[in-house]
């Protein structure tokens, strides 16, 4: 099958640095909630979508397969972190110039939010806080997407990045871009292939005048393939962060219709990226309902002796 060696890459690959290893670069970005993720179905599939990216999603995960969008989507998710921590998504993308069974156009409008409140102010070595703070990251990205013909499409996204915690701030630029490759539209299987280049440009200016950090840049290399058609789908990736060892994953999906317009879903997925980290880290589990024009997924995270993660989001198409 041709999906074997795809597999056999990113896992070799994956596992070929230690476990234990340590990047030389471990600690030195800035602006990390970039890394985060976006709706509950990719997270689901523990973030492996890149290759997949047919819906509002693809803005964040692969720019390039906004063009599959058969039209108009909003989508918006929910994350419950650990220690109070929220994170907001919402992706609203538009595709238009209708070709044979794809856009040759889209564009899309995306904000990632994350937040904490309450957090104890103190100014002194003491149990007593004397207020509360909060500290917020945001991303807000606009992305543009090409299609040549049903096979080959790219994408671009540019983001502005806005850090807040207290009264001190920080904000910077960066982008992403995409490109995706179907080897067989047609066929009865059909394969494709994903590139992406994440979070590129400049340094997220910090809270102390004249210092700085670089962007969470990075790259992912994908392979999907639908094994059943409209049923089973499966999509394979290595990653590697400027600030992180080589990682790798995958996620799978099932649907199964119960009538016109309306089914189920169930995911699973996995990633290396956390592998050194105590507890039960990088699996995911997750499940939708899909109705008509809306779907509704949910999806399970955990992270270790940090806690779990709970995924909500809804999507709605035009």
């Amino acid at each position: 099958m041709r999906t074997l060696p795809l597999a056999l890459l990113a896992l070799l690959l994956a596992w070929a640095v230690p476990a234990r290893a340590l990047n030389a670069a471990a600690g030195t970005s800035g602006a990390q909630f970039l890394k985060l993720g976006a709706g509950a179905r990719a997270g689901g599939m523990a973030d492996n979508f890149a290759a997949l990216a047919d819906d509002a999603g693809a803005a964040y995960y692969n720019p390039a397969g906004l063009s599959q969008l058969k039209g108009v989507q909003l989508a918006g998710a929910h994350t419950s972190y650990f220690e109070g921590m929220s994170y907001e998504v919402v992706d609203f993308a538009v595709p238009f110039g209708e070709e044979d069974g794809y856009h040759s156009h889209a564009l899309a409008f995306g904000v990632y939010y994350l937040s904490v409140g309450d957090i104890e102010r103190r100014t002194s070595d003491s149990t007593d806080p004397i207020g509360t703070f909060g500290a917020s990251d945001g991303a807000y990205a606009l992305s543009y997407a090409h299609a040549f013909d049903e096979r080959l499409s790219v994408g671009l996204t540019g983001k502005y990045i806005a850090q807040n915690i207290d009264s001190y701030n920080a904000r910077t630029y960066s982008a992403d871009a995409g490109l995706l490759y179907q080897l067989n539209p047609y066929g009865k299987r059909p394969i494709s292939l994903a590139a992406v280049v994440k979070n590129a440009g400049g340094k997220a200016n910090g809270y102390v005048a004249g210092q700085g950090d670089p962007l969470p840049t990075g790259a992912t290399l994908a392979g999907a393939c639908k094994l059943f058609p409209k049923r089973f789908s499966l999509d394979v990736e290595v990653t590697k962060y400027r600030d992180t060892d080589l990682f790798g994953g995958l996620g799978g999906e099932y649907v199964q219709p119960f009538a016109d317009d309306i089914s189920g879903t169930l995911r699973f997925g996995y990633s290396s990226q956390r592998r050194a980290n105590d507890g039960l880290n990088g699996m995911a589990l997750g499940a939708g309902l899909n109705f008509h024009k809306a779907s509704f997924d949910f999806a399970w995270q955990p992270f270790g002796s940090l806690g779990n993660t709970f995924r909500y989001s809804l999507l709605v198409r035009f």
